[in-house]
């Protein structure tokens, strides 16, 4: 199986250092690329938009201190030539003077390209809502 949980700490670390090119070149270049941001916004569609998104976190102020997987490995398997990856993510963030320690559930779905590279053809990184239903946790204790 190829090593996704390396893929990803790539593209976690081009992203530390803000490699634009290198951040870019994780996404397959569809327009049937989606990926669910941990913003404000819900949804960004294909690759253009995407790479722009991209560019703009680069050069905004927030600058990515840490960015790594918790509580256990993620969970990786391929199904011949796609594969997933998924887990909890802990990334620190410094905006300012002003450091934020934040955790996400991250799904990196990935397609290998004719390249033979293993690139993301769709992303989701979010919270849990605190109670969307109204009835706190349905699980019973």
């Amino acid at each position: 199986m190829e090593n996704f949980i390396q893929n990803s700490y790539d593209h976690f670390q081009a992203v530390i250092e803000k490699r634009i090119e290198d951040i870019i070149d994780h996404y397959t270049s569809s327009e049937e690329l989606l990926v669910f941001v941990e913003g404000p916004r819900w949804v960004t569609y294909g690759f253009e938009n995407v790479s722009k998104g991209w560019r703009d976190f680069v050069d905004s102020p927030i600058s990515m201190q840490s960015c790594e997987w918790i509580e256990k490995e993620p969970m990786a398997k391929t199904i011949g030539d796609c594969g997933v990856i998924a887990g909890i993510v802990k990334l620190k963030v410094k905006i300012g003077e002003e450091l934020k320690t934040i955790k996400f559930r991250g799904t990196f779905v990935l397609q290998k390209e004719q390249d033979g590279k293993w690139r993301i053809f769709h992303e989701h990184f979010s919270q849990p809502a605190e109670n969307p239903y109204g009835i706190g946790d349905w699980l019973k204790k």
